[in-house]
């Protein structure tokens, strides 16, 4: 699938970018554990990616806006409720 350009408001402001389609990706969990004994799992899976047409970093990459969706499971939790 090739790049799409389009255009986006950023900071209030039409902004042209090109969609440019994910090939490949890995996500991983991040891990932790509260202070009230629940044990979470979080990710973000990215959903899109934009790079800003003529934009660039001082070093001169360039810039891109990730799209994503965060995702939350619950491992365990001394809250859980008991089932009926």
């Amino acid at each position: 699938m090739a790049e799409t350009k389009k255009q986006m408001l950023i900071f209030g402001k039409d902004t042209d970018v090109s969609d440019v389609p994910i090939l490949k990706s890995e996500e991983h969990f991040n891990h932790y554990e509260l202070e009230d004994g629940t044990k979470l799992k979080v990710k973000n899976v990215a959903t899109s990616f934009v790079r800003l047409e003529g934009q660039f970093m001082p070093d001169g990459r360039p810039l891109y806006i990730v799209l994503g969706t965060p995702i939350l499971d619950v491992e365990s939790s001394p809250l859980t409720k008991k089932q009926q």
